[in-house]
This record gives C-alpha cells, structure tokens and sequence, in this order.
C-alpha cells in the first residue's frame, strides 16, 4: 500500500494542510529504482519520503493522523478518528488517496461534525493500464455523497501499516519480539546485528531456552539483560538511551524485510543514534523495500540528505505564520530544485528552503 494524497484541516496541528506523494513524470538514471506501481509504471509515487523539520512542526502528529485514519478503516469505530478534531466548535476535514500493487485505488473522505457525527465518501477504483494518478481522480464518480462510515466502510480494505513513535508517546514503550518460530531466528539476527552496531561491547544476542518471547543481551564482561515481549523499553536497564532503540529498529527492519506490512512510518527513532549508524539503517531499510511499499522516515539530522535519492524523496515540515497564528506546511525540495544532480545539503544549510527555527529568542536570554 501507498499514501499518494492527504489533506487534513482541523486535525491535531494541521489546518488546510496538503501533502501530494505523487511525482510527475519519470526520471532517466534515478537512484531509487521501482517508484511506481508494479504493472502500471504510470501510477508514480514517493516510495521514501524523507521529512525533516524542527521542533513541533507535526513529524510525529502527521504519522498519527495516519495511524488513526487507517485504524478507522480497518475497524469502523468512531474514536479514533473523533480523537484527531483540534475545535469541537467547527468541522474537521480529512481526505485521504491510496493505491495497491494489486492495481486497487481508494479515495476516502471524512467529515467530523461538530456534533460527533462522522460522514464519509469511501470511492475504490479498479486501476487501467494507461492510468495515471490525475486520470483516476478524473474517473471518480461526481454525483456521490457523504453517508454515514458504517454503511460506507462496510467493504473498504486497508492494506497492512507499521508505525514505529518515540517511546514517550502513549502506547509506545512496550518491547515487541514476539514471534513465530521460523521469524525469531531471523529477528535474533537482525537484532543481533543492530546491536552491536550501537554498542560494540555486546557480545551476543540469544533467545532465552526458559522464558517464552524473551531475548537475552550478553556483554563481554558477562553482564546480561533480559528483553521480554510486553515490558517497557524505558524500564530497561544497563543499555544507553540509543541502544535501548536498537530494539524497535531491528523491529521495523525486520518487518521490512519479510514484506509484511507495505506502509511503514518510522518517526524520531534515531535521536540518540549517532549520525553515520542512521544513514547506514536508512540506507538498509530503503534497500529492503519491496514492489508497492513506502516508507515515511523523520529525522532531525541534515546529514541525511547526503544519501544518494530522488530530490522528491525530501519534504521539510515548517509552522508558517497565517491569520494571527500558525499552519503547518509541508514543503517538497523538489519545489524548489528539479535537478537531482544538485546537492540538497548544500540548499538546505543556507536555509534555501526557508524552513530555518528563529532561535533569537533564546539569546535574548544572554543580553
């Protein structure tokens, strides 16, 4: 499954926010190969999309808007979408495009009302071979209306997703490792592997023969930490802060790799890691990436522009002043550069983009 289309207005940060994952026309010599559907090369979108940003500009809060409008498609209860509305007084808006490697394509809309009454417009498509992302827009029925999500949703599908946040936000710091057999050999060695590249004094990573869903960390100097499926990862002693997401980056690594989800958001888990060991996780997650997937990776570090892809594969998220506030924009570098021979670091440190924070506030503090 891939994102190609979003807006939001009056949810969580976002008002009158739009974001397009779709790309126009298809580049000689790309670096990142296969970013169009299988079978219908027409259908172009962002296979990685990179979104960098500072502080409280909405990295986090655009991944859980989609979680929680891919939560409500998949189980048609109200709450978790009601939970997104910023102003009870007003409506909330949300629309949302998708398509499947199986040549399947969605367009679905929501209103909130301010009662709590939820409409929406739930469109499927079945994609044509010369079909471009602008024909299937134009192919969508005019005269259909808003009714309400039981009766709309009662055959929408949802491809699978995997959303890995910071553990300080609710609900995300329990260790995951629970497995089947056949996938914890291969968990124990991606985790392997990733942990010793974040701490070269581990000496092995193993399952544990007595408890059930548990791992066992063993250090050179004997020293051994137990990782149990269910506990929190905050709770985990001995390991340094970076290390202890270690544990959710083998997660998505290896979910990557075994091609089980399609859409992947991987928000924020790399503030404690050094610079060199993020682009080298990145770069594997991109690698591994199947026919079909996207991946949603935000970052905090600059250096990661310096990996070889697409200009449009990097987005910059900016809180811009409008009407006596703020609205979050969602700013693609391929705006502003087409060419992908120019180096968008270079763009970036010169605040090319305009996304720069105002930081004189904080050394008026000096004065």
């Amino acid at each position: 499954m891939a994102v190609l289309n979003v807006q939001l207005d009056n949810i969580l940060c976002f008002n009158d926010f739009k974001a397009d994952f779709t790309y126009p026309k298809k580049i000689v010599r790309s670096p990142l190969e296969y970013e169009y559907l299988k079978n219908y090369p027409s259908i172009r979108y962002k296979k990685v999309n990179i979104i960098i940003g500072s502080n409280a500009t909405g990295k986090t809060s655009l991944g859980k808007a989609l979680w929680k409008i891919f939560v409500f498609l998949r189980d048609r209860e109200a709450k978790p979408i009601r939970d997104l509305v910023t102003d009870n007084s007003k409506d909330a808006y949300i629309l949302l495009d998708c398509v499947y490697s199986v040549g399947l394509f969605f367009r679905f809309e929501a209103i909130i009302k301010t009662n709590g009454d939820i409409v929406v417009k739930y469109l499927p498509l079945r994609i044509n071979k010369d079909d471009t992302y602008e024909k299937m827009v134009e192919r969508l029925p005019k005269d259909s209306s808003f009714v309400n999500y039981v009766q709309a949703l009662e055959k929408a599908k949802i491809g699978g997703w995997f959303f890995k946040f910071p553990t300080i936000e609710d609900g995300f710091d329990r260790i995951s490792c629970k497995y089947d057999d056949k996938r914890k050999k291969e968990f124990v060695k991606t985790f392997d592997n990733v942990l010793k590249t974040f701490d070269p004094s581990i000496e092995k990573v193993f399952k544990s023969e007595e408890q059930e869903d548990t791992y066992i960390i063993r250090f050179y100097n004997g020293k051994t930490v137990a990782i149990k499926d269910g506990e929190t990862i905050s709770g985990l002693n001995y390991l340094s802060s970076g290390t202890k997401y270690a544990l959710n980056i083998a997660n998505v690594m290896c979910s990557i790799k075994n091609h089980d989800n399609g859409f992947y958001y991987v928000d924020e888990q790399f503030s404690y890691v050094n610079s060199d060991i993020e682009i080298a996780c990145l770069n594997t997650m991109i690698e591994l990436l199947g026919d079909g997937e996207q991946l949603f990776f935000t970052t905090h570090n600059p250096e990661i522009m310096t990996l070889p892809l697409p200009i449009h594969s990097f987005s910059f998220l900016k809180k811009a002043e409008y009407d006596h506030g703020y609205k979050v924009e969602l700013i693609n570098a391929s705006d502003y550069e087409k060419r992908n021979n120019v180096n968008i670091k270079n763009l970036y440190d010169n605040d090319y983009f305009d996304i720069a924070p105002d930081t004189r506030k904080v050394f008026e503090i000096g004065d």
